[in-house]
C-alpha cells in the first residue's frame, strides 16, 4: 500500500480524509504536528498533505521545506500537497517546494485523484 502522511491540527478534518483515501486504497497516517509527522516519516513515504495552518501559530510550510531540505526520513522527493482556505499561500507554498496547493474545500474525490496523478509522475519537483 502506497503510504501518506495527512498532517493537521483538526482531528474530524484528518479523520475524514483519513478514511477517503484508506477507501481509494491508501495506508494513511495521521499527525496534528510537525514533530509527530517527522517521526512518522520514513523512506517508504510516498506523499504528504499538509494543512498550512497548524496549532499554536505553526505553519505546514516548515515542515515542507524540513522534507525538501533532507531533515526528515522521508526522501526530500517525496510529494507534497499543501492545503489551506487562504488562497494567498499558494505562492509560497510552491517557491517552498509543494508539488501542489489545494484550496479548501476542495471535492473530496479530488485529493485522491491528485495524489494518484502525482505518485504516477514520480516525481516530487512542482512544474
Amino acid at each position: 500500500m502506497t503510504q501518506i502522511i495527512v498532517v493537521d491540527d483538526d482531528n474530524t478534518n484528518s479523520s475524514l480524509i483519513k478514511m477517503l483515501l484508506e477507501l481509494d486504497g491508501f495506508s494513511v497516517e495521521t499527525c496534528e504536528d510537525q514533530t509527530k509527522a517527522e517521526k512518522a516519516a520514513t523512506f517508504d513515504t510516498k506523499a504528504f498533505v499538509i494543512d498550512c495552518h497548524l496549532a499554536r501559530g505553526r505553519s505546514g510550510l516548515d515542515l515542507l521545506r524540513a522534507i525538501r531540505a533532507g531533515e526528515t526520513n522521508a526522501k526530500t522527493e517525496t510529494a507534497v500537497i499543501i492545503t489551506s482556505g487562504d488562497y494567498r499561500q499558494e505562492k509560497e507554498s510552491l517557491e517552498s517546494g509543494a508539488n501542489l496547493f489545494m484550496l479548501k474545500p476542495y471535492p473530496p474525490n479530488s485529493l485522491s485523484e491528485t495524489l494518484t496523478d502525482l505518485l504516477a509522475k514520480g516525481t516530487a519537483t512542482n512544474e
